[in-house]
């Protein structure tokens, strides 16, 4: 768990009055009487603490970065809560972020405060907040299945894992011919083996086989194999099925004959 310190001044006048080095002084005696040692500082030079618009919001750099290092369990340390917020919205963004963060907030001059003590105040906020996150989410979730929609009636692969025997490489993917033999044996073991799965997984072990994962075949992997027909070059998106892009790997008779193997 860390522990980081945040400095603001919201005007050039203040700036010029060394109100930073006023908070850094306050700051490094608290952490001396409680004996902390800071990993880290951050800092805004003459930045509004309003956030009223979004230009407020970007400009802070410091507290952007504040919050992309800040882990559960770290502590920020301010000399007062005034330097991170004046406005009863920033108030609520930065209480959101810090939460989010799993972190906790020590302001110097104020030793009773509490961030994770529920404020009416925000509740409406809070509130806006929630909604304004739902519908990022929603929107976020449509525009990944539009794009996953479109590489699949390209022919591509829409997403996810690549099936062994196959490698992504970049959006495209192709044969990886590393395992690729692995996937053919395991189709012609069926057909020599007349569909026993236990036998085949018998036999993969025996051959060294593994998995992606570096794991011996099951008998419900080799299954997921045997049943795929994105190794005879189709591609299968929300129960359509179409011609891929990609190379297959195993013939279609060969494909069928398991399959009506499994079936029987």
């Amino acid at each position: 768990m860390a522990t980081y310190a945040y400095y603001r001044v919201s005007t050039r006048t203040q700036v010029e009055k060394n109100s930073t080095d006023m908070q850094k002084n306050v700051v490094k005696e608290y952490c001396e009487e409680n004996g902390l040692v800071l990993d880290g500082t951050f800092e805004d030079d003459g930045i509004s603490g309003a956030m009223d618009d979004m230009e407020d919001s970007i400009a802070r750099n410091g507290l952007i970065e504040l919050f992309s290092t800040t882990q559960e369990g770290d502590t920020i340390i301010v000399q007062n809560t005034s330097r991170l917020w004046r406005s009863d919205t920033a108030k609520v963004i930065i209480r959101r972020e810090i939460k989010k963060c799993g972190a906790n907030l020590v302001s110097v001059e104020q030793p009773n405060y509490d961030i994770y003590k529920k404020d009416p105040n925000d509740f409406l906020i809070n509130g806006l907040l929630e909604l304004l996150d739902e519908y990022d989410k929603i929107s976020i979730a449509v525009k990944l299945a539009k794009g996953r929609k479109a590489r699949a009636k390209t022919g591509n692969k829409p997403c996810g894992n690549a099936p062994i025997g196959y490698r992504w490489n970049g959006n495209k993917i192709e044969i990886d011919y590393n395992n690729h033999l692995i996937v053919q044996d395991i189709f012609n073991m069926c057909l020599e083996r007349k569909g026993n799965l236990s036998q085949i997984m018998r036999d993969c072990a025996e051959k060294g086989y593994k998995t992606t994962r570096g794991k011996d075949f099951s008998v419900q992997a080799i299954k997921n194999i045997l049943t795929n027909d994105f190794y005879v070059g189709v591609v299968t998106h929300a129960g359509n099925k179409i011609a891929g892009e990609h190379q297959p790997i195993i013939e279609k008779p060969v494909f069928e004959k398991v399959i009506e193997i499994l079936r029987g």
